[in-house]
């Protein structure tokens, strides 16, 4: 990973702990697949912004239908499980 990159997900990890107040170490317990059909072009605030075709982690099981996943660039949201975005163990 190029410094530039490893800086963004730094500062991206530190903005997780902070908003979702986690102490734990990160661990990635399955990744998941974005739709390659996926037409959605942009998403709101509290949305995890996703490409087709991207492998997203998922950090923290789904719960109530939720889930803390982490993109490519290290940007993590919570948000609800839809079946027409990933594919895969999700």
């Amino acid at each position: 990973m190029d410094p530039k990159k490893k800086k963004k997900f730094e500062k991206e990890e530190k903005e997780f702990r902070k908003k979702f107040k986690y102490n734990a170490e990160i661990k990635v317990l399955y990744q998941a697949t974005v739709l390659q059909s996926l037409s959605i072009k942009k998403f709101g605030n509290k949305d995890l912004p996703v490409k087709p075709g991207e492998i997203i982690d998922v950090i923290v099981h789904p719960v109530d239908d939720k889930i803390i996943a982490r993109n490519s660039e290290g940007k993590c949201e919570d948000g609800s499980i839809y079946d027409d975005v990933v594919e895969g163990k999700v």
